[in-house]
């Protein structure tokens, strides 16, 4: 990882596949904790499906990361040591303070939607700033499965 002084603020970039990995741990453990949160708050059982789904599909991405990161670096995967990127705000997982989000099916939905489309852009805009191609294409996969969910839950809004 590289920083500068952008004179508006500091920039990191050109993530390692280690800082890579680790930075979609992050995301996905926040994903796990925003959605356990909204599965508290709601009663309507087709909504708690809903971010009983998006719950299940974020282990499942924090299953692959940590695969791929313990293939690339074992000692990695060990939480007791912090690290710069654990302060990182990505601003992905945020209750936008206008709706009940936990309201309905459809708002449930259009809530997954919002965040993973701005995991989407978060991660679009890291693989901008990444100048290793290894990055770059472990960058791919991980963009690739936060399309494809993107997608589905697009989907089921139709």
């Amino acid at each position: 990882m590289k920083i500068k002084d952008t004179g508006e603020g500091i920039q990191i970039y050109d993530f390692s596949i280690v800082e890579t990995l680790k930075i979609a741990r992050k995301l996905e453990k926040e994903g796990i904790r925003f959605y356990e949160t909204l599965l508290e708050k709601t009663q309507d059982p087709t909504v708690k499906e809903a971010f009983r789904y998006l719950l299940e599909e974020e282990k499942e991405h924090l299953r692959i990361f940590e695969k791929l990161l313990e293939r690339e670096d074992a000692d990695a995967l060990d939480d007791d040591e912090e690290d710069l990127l654990d302060s990182v705000d990505d601003g992905v997982f945020v209750f936008p303070p206008d709706k009940d989000w936990a309201a309905d099916f459809d708002t449930a939905l259009q809530l997954g939607i919002a965040i993973e489309k701005r995991s989407l852009a978060f991660y679009l805009e890291v693989a901008k700033y990444t100048e290793s191609e290894e990055s770059k294409k472990t960058l791919k996969k991980i963009i690739a499965e936060e399309r494809k969910h993107w997608d589905e839950l697009k989907r089921c809004l139709q």
